[in-house]
């Protein structure tokens, strides 16, 4: 258990260097719940010297008057026999004392750093570790002794401040209390006894210790404080005799210091029967063990705190948002990011992905047919306007047949009252938009972070918004000016004459003008104008639409983007690869510009700073915790398998971490989980196919614990038919009959696991020459290849797609890539586990500069799909084929390391496409996406091949864990190691 308080120490110190001490601040404490223990007493109670006397070691400040000024977390670590004596400092890391005079002077000074050269104190703490095979492995804390006045050059609060300090270390209910009291004093007055009884009545948490015990008047002893009759503890009073004054200048040595101690105890006829249990070595040794057995029992609490405390913090940070970037071409990425966002918002609230939409119909619908419907035609249509507008119109020649002018004119008046109608949808739609604006830019959680972008964003949108609500209003209204310049002939040439109905075109002029006559042209009137508006009730929504809504979508912010960069962005491919091009200048033009519109509230600035420290903090506590508890599972692991040296301690690290809970042999619902499952199982074909090279069989073979461990069977082993390697096997999953199906949940019935390439002799030519098969995209032509697609083809008849894993590692992903491809088109979507898997390209990814990487990348883009449009069109193909919609629904995982350059092309290949969709270059990207320059090359040789490596979808893991060399970043082994800084993400087509 001796590993549990050295957790506690790393904690501690972690604490300390990320600036959580317990203080009361606005960030939660770590410090608070780790156990430890507090030394309290008195001016010349005789702390330092029991705390030199359990280190052996005369190390600490003395002299007169309040001597320690600052917490000394004292952390002892026991070394090997034999092994040399050292301390060192947290402050002052990599730097070992050897002389501990020299610690003394350190925290000296180190107090007076934080102090000044005064008598003040400080509650910074100062972390202290000694190494040592004379000491036991414990953690104390000095503190500062406990005085009742002030001395020259110490303010009146002093005594108050330090009992202030004192109670809040050990106040705290995961703290263990050592009161030092001197025994030649009444244990009434003792100052460590009044302050600890207060914090801890029951004396639960104190361990009482007496000093001086040897300097009590003749004829007084200790006896009844040591057997606790004169004040009980829960647990015995310990006394020490320390070294006198006199023996410390005459520097006698801490050994012979010790020696003396316990012959003064055994021979004292007093304390002969309480001999056991005196002195400073016993007392080291009780509470080591007792802060073990607290540290053992407060530790699930502690990872539950942890757990719920990172939580907290990392959703507060969400809230925060990220922080400002440092460079120039940062800044702009983030503000390109945020409009993004908000512009993927604003288009889902028109879309109905998000509630909004809706009322822009409701225009349609409801508000302009209603508006229509009440237009008063009545008014234009009266007896009196009709007579008088035919009248005017006739002038001094009055209509023979029918009066056209007059009515043109009671049509044109009728349709003009339109107008209103249009222009309040227009306006109601704006009105709508902006609204939507609005909301769309609460919903943006970047831009709450960012006061002067919220603003800037938010008048360019409605700015955008004025400007198409004006288009709009211009071609709506051209709309109805369009319906009164030119009136629809045929509707008139249909209306009956009076001929036809037997009138008499001989009547007079006059008798043209009665009522019924009137009548009928304001009917005929009336039904155009009904038939106009039944014509513009869908017309003047599609021009809304078209002019306001549409364009809203497509560049709501395109001014904005263009006034950032001082450039326009066009939509043609040359266009944007300038655009990209440009904007590396702004960065040197307008830094200042950047700037001010990621200014953001200094008091958010330091909120998210110290709390991404206390996350740090928190993390790293959590690992500490892990690693800990990975030591007992190992231990236990061990002993459960009794496994002999030559087992594969890879394979024990592997074992641990696909369970952690003890829960060791079912494949658990844990994406980590089944991915060291995946991994194991294609680290065993590895180990068969060596086993078979060095001719290990029976007992001495190495392979099987990798997949027996999980409860799987060897089903069959696939042997290449040109040299004789095992290059894959078929795993049964055979659990124990007393698993329930809940448990089982989502584990495969078979497993087929492909190995990558062997530089063994038996086997590297082979392996090499279909390494090169595959980089010339032949792999599919491969007898070995033929061999893998079969025994696929024979699972999925047996067992159907949804039971089987395909796995593989570097040329073995190659392997169950292909085939996992192959059986996608044909509908059957295997789940695929590809580490590592090859990509043929030239190593992009590992260009540091963004701009150049993405200025490569676009280019490349632009490239691919110009050459394929140009393919395409030579060999008479239609564009309209998408190669990707056949298996677009399979998502295989790709296990990929940055620092391997054979698959870290994956990484640029998935995140470049997503952001070409973003700029509206999705297009151009779907052609490139498909293609590559090599096969397209041969295509256009005639020699026409699918390039294996390009797929539509992957959920993509990558490995952010610092690799020592590329054997490291490319190996299996890898995908099991404990505390991986991984990151995973979800590729869609």
């Amino acid at each position: 258990m001796e590993n549990l308080i050295s957790l506690v120490n790393k904690i501690q110190r972690a604490c300390t260097a990320l600036g959580d001490y317990g203080e009361a601040t606005a960030l939660p404490t770590l410090w608070d719940s780790l156990p430890a223990i507090a030394v309290v007493g008195g001016q010349s109670s005789g702390k330092s010297s029991v705390l030199e006397s359990i280190v052996g070691k005369d190390f600490l400040p003395r002299g007169s008057g309040i001597v320690t000024r600052r917490p000394l977390v004292l952390q002892l670590h026991k070394g090997e026999e034999g092994s040399k004596e050292y301390a060192e400092f947290l402050h002052l890391p990599r730097k070992r004392f050897t002389d501990f005079a020299a610690v003394r002077k350190e925290i000296q000074d180190e107090t007076d750093r934080e102090t000044g050269k005064t008598k003040q104190i400080s509650s910074v703490p100062i972390h202290l570790s000694i190494y040592s095979p004379y000491v036991v492995n414990l953690t104390l804390i000095d503190l500062p002794g406990l005085t009742k006045v002030a001395v020259e050059g110490q303010p009146d609060s002093i005594v108050q401040d330090i009992e202030n300090m004192v109670r809040s270390y050990i106040e705290k209910p995961n703290c263990i209390i050592l009161a030092i009291s001197p025994a030649n004093q009444d244990l009434a007055t003792s100052d460590a006894i009044k302050i600890s009884r207060e914090v801890d009545p029951t004396g639960e948490r104190t361990f009482g210790v007496l000093t001086k015990i040897d300097l009590m008047d003749k004829g007084t002893d200790a006896v009844e404080m040591l057997e606790g009759r004169a004040f009980r503890l829960k647990y015995p009073w310990i006394g020490v005799v320390n070294r006198s004054q006199a023996d410390i200048n005459k520097n006698v040595d801490m050994i012979a210091a010790r020696r003396r101690e316990r012959e003064y105890f055994s021979s004292t006829p007093e304390y002969k029967h309480l001999a056991h249990r005196m002195g400073s070595e016993y007392l080291a040794k009780v509470l080591s063990k007792h802060l073990e057995a607290v540290i053992k029992s407060k530790i699930p609490g502690i990872q539950s705190l942890i757990s719920k405390t990172i939580a907290e913090l990392e959703a507060e940070l969400s809230r925060l948002g990220k922080p400002i970037a440092a460079d120039d071409g940062g800044k702009l990425y983030a503000i390109m990011e945020i409009c993004r966002s908000f512009d993927q918002i604003f288009k889902e609230h028109l879309d109905g992905v998000r509630p909004g939409g809706d009322r822009i119909y409701n225009v349609f619908d409801n508000q302009l047919p209603a508006a229509l419907k009440r237009l008063q035609f009545d008014k234009q249509l009266s007896m009196e306007n009709i007579k008088k507008l035919i009248t005017e119109a006739d002038g001094y020649q009055p209509h023979l047949i029918a009066p056209e002018q007059g009515y043109r004119r009671l049509i044109e008046s009728s349709l003009i009252t339109i107008k209103g109608p249009a222009e309040a949808a227009v306006d109601a739609v704006h009105s709508l938009l902006k609204d939507l604006v609005h909301k769309s830019i609460s919903e943006t959680l970047d831009l709450k972070q960012y006061p002067s972008l919220r603003a800037e964003v938010g008048n360019a949108a409605i700015d955008s918004l004025e400007k198409m609500r004006d288009e709009s209003k211009k071609a709506t209204l051209q709309l109805v000016d369009m319906e009164c310049g030119y009136l629809t002939v045929d509707f008139f040439r249909k209306l009956p004459q009076d001929i036809d109905k037997g009138g008499n075109p001989t009547h007079s002029i006059f008798d043209r003008y009665n009522d019924s006559y009137l009548r009928r042209i304001g009917s005929n009137v009336l039904s155009y104008v009904g038939m106009v508006c039944a014509t513009l009730r869908h017309l003047i929504p599609k021009s809304i639409v078209h002019c306001q809504v549409r364009e809203a979508k497509r560049s709501l912010l395109d001014h904005f983007f263009t006034e950032l960069g001082k450039i326009e962005a066009r939509t043609n491919l040359f266009s944007i690869v300038i655009f990209y091009i440009l904007l590396g200048f702004h960065f040197v033009l307008y830094p200042k510009r950047l700037s001010s519109l990621l200014n953001e509230d200094p008091a958010v600035m330091e909120r998210r700073s110290a709390l991404r420290k206390r996350l740090e903090l928190y993390r790293s506590a959590q690992a500490e915790i892990d690693s800990v508890a990975w030591s007992k599972h190992l231990l236990l692991v061990l002993l459960g398998f009794e496994l002999s040296l030559k087992f594969p301690m890879n394979c024990i690290v592997t074992l641990y971490f696909i369970n952690a809970s003890g829960d060791f042999y079912y494949i658990r619902d844990n994406p980590n989980h089944r991915k060291s499952v995946a991994a194991s199982l294609v680290q065993g074909v590895y180990v068969l196919e060596k086993d078979r090279q060095e001719r290990r069989e029976g007992t001495d073979a190495l392979a099987s614990p990798w997949w027996v461990f999980f409860n799987f069977q060897l089903l069959h082993k696939l042997v290449d038919d040109v040299d004789s390697s095992i290059f894959g096997a078929i795993y049964e999953f055979k659990p124990p009959s007393t698993y329930c199906n809940d448990t089982l949940h989502r584990s495969p019935s078979y497993v087929i696991a492909f190995r990558g390439t062997i530089t063994k002799a038996d086997s590297v030519s082979r392996d090499i020459e279909l390494d090169m098969h595959f980089v010339r995209n032949g792999l599919h032509q491969t007898s070995r290849y033929e061999i893998a697609i079969q025994a696929v083809r024979n699972m999925i008849a047996t067992v159907g797609d949804s039971g089987i894993w395909l796995a593989g590692h570097s040329l073995g992903s190659a392997v169950s890539l292909l085939c996992g491809k192959t059986m996608a088109k044909s509908g059957n979507f295997i789940e695929s586990f590809l580490f590592n898997p090859p990509y043929v390209s030239a190593p992009i990814e590992r260009i540091k500069d963004k701009k150049v990487k993405h200025g490569l990348r676009i280019a490349g883009s632009v490239i691919t799909a110009g050459l394929t449009l140009a393919v395409k069109a030579k060999q008479k193909k239609s564009l309209s084929s998408d190669p990707f919609a056949a298996f677009s629904a399979w998502v295989p995982c790709l296990f990929v390391n940055p620092s391997d350059h054979i698959c870290s092309e994956y990484i640029g290949y998935f995140e470049h496409r997503k952001k070409m969709e973003e700029i509206g270059a999705g297009s151009i990207e779907r052609l490139a996406t498909q293609n590559s320059l090599g096969c397209l090359l041969m295509g256009a040789f005639g020699k026409e091949s699918e390039p294996l490596h390009l797929i539509p979808s992957a959920s993509v893991t990558v490995n952010l864990t610092p690799s020592r060399d590329f054997k490291e970043a490319h190996g299996i082994h890898q995908w099991w190691k404990p505390h991986l800084h991984l990151q995973s993400k979800l590729y869609k087509y």
